[in-house]
Parts: C-alpha cells; structure tokens; sequence
C-alpha cells in the first residue's frame, strides 16, 4: 500500500513542468434558446478568458460565428475550435496581447443544426483543453 502511494507521488512530480505548472479548469456558461452558449477558462480559479457561440445575430453581433477573449497577460492565448459540424472553423487570440477579442468566425448554418466548440489555452505548441461543449444554430 505504501509502495503505491509512494508511486502515485512520483509519478505525479515526474509529469510536472512549468508549462503545467497553472491549473486550467473551464465550464460552460448559461444556453439560450437561440443556441447562444459561452465557455470560461480560468486559470488557478481566476478568470482567463472565453469562447461564446451566437446561434442568432443579436444587436450588432452575427449569428452562427464564434469568438475568443484573453483576458489575461499571462503569455498564454485562448482558440477554440469547432468541432461539430467539422468545419475547419477556429478562433484565436494567438499574436495578441490580452485583453483581446478575437474577430467573430461566420458562416452559414442550417437552422437548428447541433455545434459543438471546444476552448483552449495555448502556448507554443501546448494546450490545455476543455469538453466539447454544445449549442445550436
């Protein structure tokens, strides 16, 4: 038991680095009835940053587009990714210092159709990713 324990232990020290060093925790924020959802990202339980998903246009903003904030100058970024339907689509504060929207990323979806989106904090190469979240066109 105690040999387990003690592997267990190592086994985490072993995996740490400084690019792990943070820990990235996200959730989803509130749906709409239009399909309208966010992610947040936070950073040993500070708010980093997010993705939202607008199904509908609403006062200026488009619909079917998402985009990203950093709000953080932590020398890591936010981009998220859509993963359903497979588009290709992302978003990216990758280039820009915080705090900094990223412009929204459009295109035409049937109405009603399911995406689902998934953020990240990257750097470099590395990520720390969320679920994949869903909403709708």
């Amino acid at each position: 038991m105690i040999g387990c324990a003690v592997l267990v232990g190592s086994s985490l020290t072993l995996g740490a680095s400084n690019a792990a060093a943070a820990t990235w925790t996200f959730e989803k924020g509130p749906s709409y009835s239009d399909g309208t959802f966010s992610i947040i990202a936070y950073n040993n339980g500070r708010s980093a940053g997010l993705m939202e998903w607008r199904g509908d246009p609403l006062s200026g903003y488009p619909g079917d587009a998402f985009r990203v904030f950093d709000k953080l100058s932590d020398g890591r970024g936010m981009e998220a990714k859509m993963i359903l339907p497979v588009t290709g689509r992302k978003a990216t504060t990758r280039g820009h210092s915080a705090e900094y929207f990223s412009p929204w990323n459009t295109g035409d979806l049937t109405e009603g159709t399911k995406v689902t989106i998934q953020l990240c904090s990257v750097a470099g190469d590395y990520a720390d990713c969320s679920f994949s979240y869903s909403g709708h066109a």
